[in-house]
């Protein structure tokens, strides 16, 4: 009863990465390029209700998010409240303030945490926003963490980060994105990614500096990516997704399907950001077709008692109505639940192998 579930369907996609076609398992960043969203942004602070995956964790209402589909001038991509500016790829993609009074940061959950002592190759790009007024930063961080964390306004870091991208020179092009990257070995620890300007004090010495007259810095974010290194320091190669697996299909009613890449906390109805894509996707397909009907059925393998495992079932089924339905976009009448428990399994679960496949929310439509 607990570990991966499994819920079939054709909503299989790839993640908008340049370089060619990356599985889900390639990238351990959910969302890199911000392409998944719950709603499109009309305001600037819009981006906690609309990232998939993503929140800035000091701002509950905060942070920006762009997108070349937005109905507002303020968030759409190449030109918005900020600046000019296409994005690295695909269609959107986020930002972040920096100023004297307050920082913005990016935080997420990994796909699933860092293996002690393998060596990953990190790599992002950011752009300089270009109107006449604002400021630059010379240095961003990123801080892993075991646990999501916030740092209020703009207090300093309880210690220095590890992994810094400093430039003497200052981030300055507004004309281009700049690609930050670096290794780095893990310890084991990393479930959380945090990016952002940070300031904090080493050696006495302060850093984090703010330059130019209005200290308010933008900055465009895009395509963030953490990928395992071979032992002699090439990306292991990605798995490509056969093109005709990218397509999304029509769904015919009345058939079961399955998403390969749901999954919660162990013994625990809670979602993992690994299944928010696919989910996304799916809310996506509502969307478009509202007057669609959905029925989630929720099942476990034969491990722990009978009423646990029925329990366990009609609890995660809920969990993903009630992912689908937040925010209101999407008519809660319309999508019933069901935990079957046990009761339904696919094979004997004899072996891990028939449990994990075993352990699944299925849907269908009517």
């Amino acid at each position: 009863m607990t570990g991966k579930f499994h819920i079939s369907c054709f909503l299989i996609f790839t993640l908008g990465f340049t370089g060619g076609l990356l599985s889900q398992t390639d990238n351990l960043v959910a969302n890199p390029s911000f392409e998944v969203y719950k709603s499109l942004p009309i305001e600037t602070g819009d981006g906690n209700t609309c990232i998939s995956a993503w929140k800035f964790p000091n701002f509950p209402g905060g942070g920006d998010y762009y997108h070349s589909d937005a109905l507002s001038n303020k968030t759409k991509t190449k030109k918005n409240h900020f600046g000019h500016q296409a994005p690295h790829s695909g269609k959107a993609y986020a930002g972040i303030c920096i100023s004297k009074e307050c920082r913005e940061y990016l935080q997420t959950q990994l796909i699933r945490p860092l293996t002690k002592g393998q060596v990953y190759e990190i790599k992002l790009y950011i752009s300089c926003a270009d109107k006449f007024y604002l400021s630059t930063v010379n240095e961003f961080s990123i801080v892993f963490s075991k646990k999501p964390f916030n740092i209020v306004g703009n207090d300093f870091l309880l210690s220095p980060p590890k992994l810094k991208f400093v430039q003497l020179s200052k981030y300055s092009n507004t004309k281009e994105w700049q690609e930050l990257v670096m290794e780095y070995t893990a310890n084991g620890t990393e479930a959380y990614l945090t990016f952002g300007s940070f300031p904090y004090l080493e050696n006495e010495k302060e850093y984090g500096e703010i330059f130019g007259f209005s200290q308010y810095a933008h900055y465009y974010v895009d395509d963030i990516s953490i990928i395992a290194l071979e032992k002699e320091g090439t990306i292991k190669t990605p798995v490509e997704v056969p093109k005709e697996a990218v397509l999304t299909k029509a769904f015919v009613a009345g058939e079961t399907y399955v998403l390969e890449n749901i999954q919660f906390e162990t013994g625990k109805s809670i979602l993992l950001p690994a299944s928010f894509l696919e989910l996304d996707q799916l809310k996506r397909y509502l969307l478009q077709h509202p007057k669609t009907k959905l029925h989630i059925v929720g099942h476990t393998d034969n491990v722990g008692s009978k009423t646990s495992n029925l329990k366990l079932s009609g609890e995660r089924a809920n969990a993903v109505k009630q992912y689908l339905i937040r925010n209101k976009t999407i008519n809660k009448e319309f999508i019933s639940i069901e935990g079957k428990g046990d009761t339904a399994p696919l094979n004997k679960n004899e072996t891990e192998a028939d449990r994990e496949k075993n352990r699944r929310v299925a849907f269908s439509f009517y």
